[in-house]
């Protein structure tokens, strides 16, 4: 479990400064723990005490992962310019993060 964690914090640490699409998938009911708003803007990242903060200075958004309780690292990037990773918690919840260049919607 320790070695999840270890992967989460690294891959979110070297796409900081990029833009962050996340989407829960939250198939068992009546659970909470995860809070995060969709999209960050060229992102920072902030380590705590159990769990990662993804949030965008400017605006206040973030989102916030656990780091403990991760089931499965799931690395499903396919190339430079299509990064993405899902995280399977203990808990029945996923996460579906793609990582994108900065100003690629602008």
């Amino acid at each position: 479990m320790e070695g999840h964690s270890k992967k989460l914090m690294t891959f979110l640490m070297e796409n900081q400064g990029k833009d962050f699409d996340a989407t829960i998938i939250d198939e068992i009911e009546g659970h909470v723990g995860f809070s995060f708003t969709n999209y960050i803007k060229r992102a920072k990242i902030h380590i705590q005490s159990g769990r990662i903060t993804v949030s965008e200075p400017n605006t206040g958004k973030y989102f916030c992962l656990p780091m403990s309780g991760i089931e499965q690292f799931c690395d499903k990037t396919s190339g430079r310019y299509d990064i993405a990773v899902t995280i399977k918690y203990y808990n029945g919840y996923s996460i579906n993060i793609q990582i994108f260049e900065p100003g690629w919607k602008d």
